[in-house]
């Protein structure tokens, strides 16, 4: 693990491998320890995997506002730190929220988006619920929040722990006000500002997520979409080997 100070705030990260360099966004609260499984990659690209500010080993002063837009400029901060010009952005869940902002309003610095379960707006019953209850949860306890994700992300008892420990790392305000933020986000008048090519990754059970795809299908000219069969939302994960090997496909066809 590495530190570096951005806006006054302690950014943690792992920087491994060699080559393209691909910076990773967890979602709420969970950390860079999500992207353990897509190690992997780091045989072929540089994998930048920061802990975003207040969650993981990264600190908050209490005082500094925690948005969307806030994720992102810390995420070009640290790409200037490391002088990386260009970047490939793996967003997962609401991770990919700010990878939309991402390609969206930095279109010169980033070279490819891919995203796990992505979707432009929270607008349907299930995905609104499932981050009002992440903010109710925090609230109340996020030793019980950690443990539902944990085991919802692996079978794993040893990685499930490691996933446990770091969420409870996270701030529970930050936590919760990244919960919101999401809730609030809609890139669905903008997604035509990304002209990149995108990945994006669905599990075939997560529905309510995946039947976004025929809205990016109408909107992104270079867009990639592949469906994890029977496999819920928790892919990167639980379905690591599958989404590593599509994923390394995609960054193959970008040096074509």
């Amino acid at each position: 693990m590495q530190v570096v100070t951005i806006n006054n705030e302690q950014i943690a990260y792992e920087d491994i491998g060699s080559g393209e360099p691909i910076i990773f966004i967890h979602p709420p609260g969970m950390g860079r320890v999500v992207f353990e499984k897509q190690k992997p990659l780091s045989n072929q690209y540089r994998m930048i995997i920061p802990d975003l500010v207040g969650q993981g080993d990264s600190t908050f002063d209490g005082k500094s506002s925690i948005s969307v837009k806030r994720f992102a400029k810390d995420i070009i901060e640290l790409m200037d730190v490391l002088r990386i010009q260009k970047a490939v952005i793996f967003g997962y869940s609401a991770g990919g929220i700010i990878t939309q902002f991402l390609g969206i309003h930095y279109p010169e610095r980033i070279r490819a988006l891919i995203i796990s379960g992505a979707y432009p707006i929270v607008d349907n019953f299930t995905l609104k619920t499932e981050h009002q209850l992440g903010v109710y949860a925090i609230k109340k306890s996020k030793k019980f929040l950690s443990s539902v994700l944990a085991v919802s992300h692996t079978k794993n008892k040893v990685f499930r722990k490691n996933l446990k420990n770091h969420m409870m790392k996270s701030n529970s305000d930050v936590w919760g006000k990244y919960y919101i933020e999401s809730l609030k986000f809609n890139c669905k008048n903008e997604i035509n500002k990304i002209q990149m090519p995108v990945l994006i990754l669905y599990g075939s059970k997560a529905d309510y997520i995946n039947m976004y795809n025929k809205f990016y299908k109408k909107h992104l000219p270079s867009l990639r979409v592949h469906f994890v069969q029977n496999e819920s939302h928790q892919i990167p994960t639980r379905r690591s080997e599958e989404v590593n090997k599509v994923a390394i496909s995609f960054l193959d066809e970008l040096k074509e």
